[in-house]
């Protein structure tokens, strides 16, 4: 997997959370990416108010648009599955 680096990137936002609750969750479940908070649910607005958990991937095309290429509501049940769903949909697997 050490080949997707830099080619994937991870954030997680914190629809209504505060910045303490957000490093709360990133040390209890020693999650490995950039969390932010989103308590006046600014961003989560913004995305449609979408229930949580929702997951989005956006490919960053060469010419340097961007395209939504998985959006799925829900959490998973394997993470790779998930990787290989968005590697898929990105063409990264090609």
């Amino acid at each position: 997997m050490s080949d997707l680096l830099n080619k994937i990137k991870l954030i997680g936002i914190g629809a209504g959370n505060s910045r303490y609750e957000v490093e709360v969750f990133k040390k209890t479940y020693h999650t490995p990416f950039p969390l932010f908070p989103d308590n006046e649910f600014a961003i989560h607005e913004v995305l449609g108010d979408v229930r949580s958990p929702y997951f989005i991937a956006i490919k960053i095309n060469k010419d340097g648009t961007h395209e939504v290429v998985h959006s799925e509501l829900d959490s998973f049940k394997e993470a790779q599955t998930f990787l290989e769903s968005i590697m898929s949909a990105s063409g990264l697997n090609q």
